[in-house]
C-alpha cells in the first residue's frame, strides 16, 4: 500500500482561520465543499490540502493549554517548508503566535514551534541537510 498524500483539516467558528493559512503559507485556495452542516475550505498544501471546516453551528472552542502535549487526541500538526524564518515571520505579522522561534534541531534541520489565532499548534521545519 502506499498513501499518495495526507490532509489536515481544522475546525474553526469562522473563515477567519481559512485567510490566515493562505496569507502565511501561500497557499491556492482550491473549491470549498458545502455540506448540510457547514463549509469544508480547502488549500492546496503540497500534494496534501489543509481543511477549515466552519460548521453552521458554532462550535464550542476548547479550553486553553500552555502545552499542546497536556492533552491528549490530535495536538499538533507538522508542515515542512523551504523557509521556517520567513513562515515566522509571516505568522507573527498574521496573529499567530510563536512558541519556540526557529532553532536547529540537528544538522541541517531547523525547526519552530507556532500557534495559529485559534490555538491549533503547528510545527514548522525545514531540512537543507545534504542528502
Amino acid at each position: 500500500m502506499t498513501i499518495e498524500s495526507f490532509d489536515v483539516g481544522f475546525v474553526s467558528a469562522t473563515d477567519a482561520l481559512v485567510h490566515f493559512y493562505a496569507d502565511v503559507l501561500e497557499l491556492p485556495g482550491l473549491e470549498p465543499r458545502v455540506f448540510p452542516m457547514g463549509t469544508v475550505h480547502r488549500l492546496q498544501c503540497g500534494p496534501g490540502v489543509l481543511k477549515v471546516m466552519v460548521p453552521n453551528d458554532q462550535p464550542a472552542p476548547l479550553p486553553p493549554t500552555t502545552s499542546f502535549w497536556e492533552r491528549s487526541g490530535i495536538r499538533y500538526a507538522t508542515m515542512w517548508v523551504d523557509d521556517v524564518r520567513a513562515v515566522v515571520d509571516r505568522w507573527r505579522v498574521h496573529g499567530g503566535i510563536v512558541v519556540m522561534e526557529p532553532f536547529e534541531l540537528r544538522a541541517g534541520v531547523t525547526t519552530a514551534l507556532v500557534v495559529d489565532p485559534d490555538g491549533n499548534t503547528v510545527e514548522v521545519m525545514c531540512d537543507a541537510s545534504p542528502r
